[in-house]
């Protein structure tokens, strides 16, 4: 089997916003596109089988996510971890940044705060402002090279009254950490 991190996949002129918006958000082309995070690798061939599979309906009309969908989350969980992970406890969604929107309007109301921890992908910014709810920053420190939680400022943002929820980036983008 061919090592697919050594085979490079040129995305340039594929509507690809890693690749073809770097003049528009850096000015120039010639920049490596590190600044979103988009894979640069292959998908899975089951998952492009199971796509191809799909795209052969003629209709796309609205879909249900099936049981089989939950039982091989909590399967994987519970092989690969030891974890039961209960079906009540999951609720899909649409992806990370109407899911943001969404945690802010439900656990704040509008002009109370919501805690983030910059460095932080920009939509948790966003996602408060956009809601009407006041950003509390909680920033990360960089100690020996290695972000970390200021958990005294954490504590002290949380007890402030007007807090109401951590937004919790994790695994953390851009610093890499799992919290």
């Amino acid at each position: 089997m061919p090592d697919i991190f050594d085979r490079p996949i040129p995305r340039e002129n594929t509507c690809s916003v890693k690749f073809d918006a770097r003049k528009a958000v850096f000015g120039c082309e010639d920049v490596i596109p590190l600044w979103v995070a988009d894979m640069d690798f292959a998908a899975p061939e089951a998952v492009t089988r199971a796509l191809e599979q799909r795209a052969r309906h003629p209709v796309y009309g609205y879909t249900l996510f099936p049981e089989s969908l939950y039982s091989s989350i909590t399967d994987w969980f519970q092989s690969r971890h030891g974890w039961a992970i209960e079906r009540e406890w999951m609720l899909m969604a649409p992806g990370v940044v109407p899911s943001l929107h969404a945690a802010a309007l439900a656990f704040a109301g509008e002009g109370e705060g919501v805690i983030i921890q910059p460095p932080v992908y920009p939509p948790f910014f966003s996602s408060v402002q956009k809601t009407g709810r006041v950003v509390i920053e909680n920033p990360l420190e960089q100690v020996d090279g290695r972000y970390q939680m200021n958990l005294e400022h954490l504590e002290a943002c949380a007890s402030r009254d007007d807090a109401r929820v951590l937004l919790l980036c994790s695994p953390h983008n851009p610093v890499g950490r799992v919290w």
